[in-house]
């Protein structure tokens, strides 16, 4: 495979398949990956796209997990990761790229999180989500127990942005004031004792990891007052 190139209609019609067009944050990555050339294969053979003079840089670890989605075909399913653009490259991951080169390669059905809005089951198994609502309908934090992935759901971009639930879990933690090592190390404990953690805990623990982690620009200001309780969590929480 020649280097750098652009993206071909079927490896598009693949990736698209997890950018809802009619969602600004994932439209704005569609261009990128339109405008972006492939330049060559990270350290885990996945494809790296970036400046058409660009090189590939095998020492800078992966970037978060951008979206997330699976795509039946007539010749087979493909398991698909975008990862977050990290100094002007985007990697992405596909389980098989043979059938590519088919001439009769069709898609045929698929699933990815990109779809998820508020109110909506989990798109990879239609199982119920758990829903923290920081700002109605606008920052939503979704815990998906079924296949232990964290999300928040952010209303101006339309974007989910995935939570690493290591990282959610030690600052999770910390403001428990756990000390116990077999519990504050566990992160796996998260989704089995899911139902002990408070919506208030879990909306203090996003809004704290955020101002770290940056998932969300967050400005207060931009987002709709929640009026559900006589104190939104945005007041409750804004102090920490």
């Amino acid at each position: 495979m020649e280097f750098p190139r652009k993206l071909n209609e079927k490896e598009k019609e693949l990736l698209f398949s997890l950018l809802p067009e009619n969602r600004e944050g994932y439209g704005a990555y569609r261009e990128k990956l339109s405008e972006y050339y492939a330049i060559g294969f990270g350290r885990f053979g996945n494809l790296i796209m970036g400046e058409r003079e660009d090189n590939v840089d095998l020492t800078i670890p992966p970037s978060p997990v951008f979206a997330i989605g699976s795509v039946k075909t007539n010749l087979g399913e493909v398991y698909i990761v975008i990862h977050e653009e990290f100094e002007n490259q985007i990697e992405i991951d596909l389980s098989d790229t043979e059938f590519l080169e088919a001439e009769d390669f069709q898609i045929l059905s698929g699933w990815t999180y990109s779809v998820w809005k508020p109110g909506m089951r989990n798109p990879a198994n239609k199982e119920k989500v758990r829903e923290v609502r920081i700002v109605k309908n606008q920052l939503v934090v979704a815990v998906s127990v079924s296949d232990k992935k964290i999300w928040v759901y952010d209303g101006l971009s339309g974007v989910n942005h995935f939570i690493p639930v290591t990282k959610f879990y030690d600052e999770l933690m910390r403001i428990k004031g756990e000390r116990d090592p077999a519990v504050a190390l566990n992160a796996s404990r998260f989704f089995v004792h899911a139902n002990e953690f408070s919506d208030e805990l879990i909306a203090r623990t996003f809004i704290i990891y955020n101002k770290y982690a940056k998932k969300i620009d967050f400005e207060p200001a931009n987002y709709e007052v929640r009026k559900k309780r006589k104190k939104s969590f945005l007041k409750l929480f804004k102090r920490g």
